[in-house]
């Protein structure tokens, strides 16, 4: 094995290993966030909203999916 090989070998192993980590972070990392801040965005919303509990849920579900619809992610 020649020296350009091996460092075609150790650069391609990095890349795959870089694409590894991303597919992670976007896969199981990001919509965790994403849904954490909808989760408060939703929470602050409808606390505001001093009608009855069911108005409030309601509220509290629909700003919730409009949130991870913008962030792009389905339920």
């Amino acid at each position: 094995m020649t020296n350009m090989q091996k460092w075609f070998l150790i650069v391609a192993m990095w890349l795959v290993i870089l694409a590894l980590i991303f597919a992670f972070y976007w896969i199981q990392v990001r919509p965790v966030k994403i849904r954490r801040i909808c989760e408060k965005e939703a929470g602050k919303i409808s606390a505001e909203i001093t009608s009855s509990l069911p108005n409030q849920l309601e509220v509290h579900q629909a700003v919730y999916s409009h949130c991870l619809r913008r962030y792009g992610i389905e339920k």
